[in-house]
């Protein structure tokens, strides 16, 4: 018998087997141990050279064994998208948690403001008068005994939440700077939204940079930012080194931290951000950083049909088919003990079980040999696996880990 998504049920938390043993199905979803840390170290190094701070998105893996890595490899802390998960991410340990994203049921500004008052460091986000009434009536009854930390967030016209004018966002700021059940401890935002199909993102990045800059010296200097220091955060995947260069340009008379708070540098992807990463295929960094894949997913051939057509074991229900196709580069034919690379090939569909591949009719793939895929985006592949493994450069495995989505 074997555990969901194939691994051996006797073999769980075990280690020295390899995911080729008998006894594992496929497919099988694996994380490149030397990559890992490769990325991990990266990013540290990156962020003690500029100065500034990172908060990884946890929801990228929402893997405990993760965020423990990147929390010693000196994260600030671990960022959420919603109350649900800065609840299970200070259940698994996390200290101190920065949602990103707006709360405004009355429950869940409950819950976080009980966590405050128990010693939980958490922040969240506002971007409205009606969010700053809400979370001012649901403390009122509450009385706390410590202040809610609040982040404004500025937006993008034509994008998802924040302020959309420096006008706006300063009117919601001071009803926050108002309230005594709220602190205003920032300003966020989020440039991934951006993208290539409206033209070029970097000047667009930089204006909407720009922007977040100048609201916090605004806000500053009406003497609204009541904590011990500014946080200015921002930054995705995509864009982070445009995030570092413009925002550690704030300068205002008090403490300030700049926070990233990209979430797929650590498995990094052999797809869309293996393109657009600052330290991916074709970096726009100055420094020696330089991300790698980690993550792998590795089916069996199926069926040859047809001379130009392969059929491989995995998915929709293995890995997310909204970005790019995964990517077939390494190869373990059947009877044989070694892993070989491959000269790429995109996956050129996807059924909920079967990934189609467009061979040559010369290419010696053949049903029983197993292929591993590399993927793009992170975060839509790790929600489909409740169990991975970390292997080493060998494929022998060196630790389980489980997800929390």
């Amino acid at each position: 018998m074997t555990s969901p998504k194939g691994l051996p049920f006797d073999s769980v938390g075990e280690t020295g087997w390899t995911v080729f043993d008998d006894g594992v199905a496929y497919p099988v979803a694996v994380l490149l141990d030397s990559a890992l840390r490769n990325n991990s170290a990266a990013m540290r190094q990156y962020c003690e050279r500029l100065g500034v701070s990172v908060a990884p998105h946890g929801k990228t893996t929402m893997a405990p064994a993760l965020f423990r890595r990147q929390l010693d490899d000196g994260a600030w802390g671990i960022t959420a998208a919603t109350a649900w998960q800065a609840k299970t991410m200070r259940e698994l340990g996390v200290d101190r948690v920065l949602i990103a994203n707006e709360v405004v049921v009355p429950a869940e500004i409950e819950w976080l403001s009980r966590a405050t008052d128990e010693g939980f460091e958490v922040y969240c986000y506002v971007d409205s008068l009606a969010g700053v009434e809400i979370m001012n009536e649901t403390l009122e009854r509450l009385a706390p005994g410590e202040p809610l930390r609040i982040l404004l967030e500025a937006g993008i016209v034509g994008g998802r939440t924040g302020v959309r004018t420096v006008e706006e966002g300063l009117t919601v700021a001071e009803a926050v700077a108002a309230s005594p059940c709220l602190e205003l401890c920032g300003v966020s935002g989020f440039e991934g939204i951006l993208s290539a199909a409206d033209g070029p993102p970097a000047p667009r990045v930089d204006a909407f940079l720009t922007q977040m800059v100048e609201l916090v010296r605004k806000i500053a200097a009406e003497g609204w930012f009541h904590s011990s220091e500014v946080l200015v955060t921002a930054g995705g995947s995509a864009y982070f080194d445009q995030v570092a260069a413009r925002l550690t340009a704030v300068d205002i008379d008090q403490p300030t931290r700049v926070v990233l708070r990209s979430g797929c540098y650590l498995t990094h992807d052999d797809g869309g951000y293996a393109r657009s990463s600052p330290m991916g295929d074709n970096p726009r960094i100055e420094g020696p950083e330089r991300l790698m894949p980690a993550i792998e997913i590795w089916g069996a051939v199926l069926s040859r049909p047809e001379p130009t057509r392969a059929l491989v074991g995995l998915g929709k229900r293995d890995t997310g088919p909204e970005a790019l196709l995964p990517l077939a580069k390494k190869v373990r034919r059947r009877g044989s003990d070694t892993v070989e690379s491959i000269e790429p090939v995109r996956v050129t569909a996807m059924n909920d079980q079967h990934a189609y591949l467009d061979l040559d009719p010369s290419d010696p793939l053949a049903v029983g040999d197993l292929i591993g895929f590399g993927i793009s985006h992170p975060c839509t592949t790790f929600d489909k696996w409740r169990t991975m493994v970390i292997v080493d450069d060998d494929y022998v495995v060196r630790e389980v880990i489980d997800t929390y989505f």
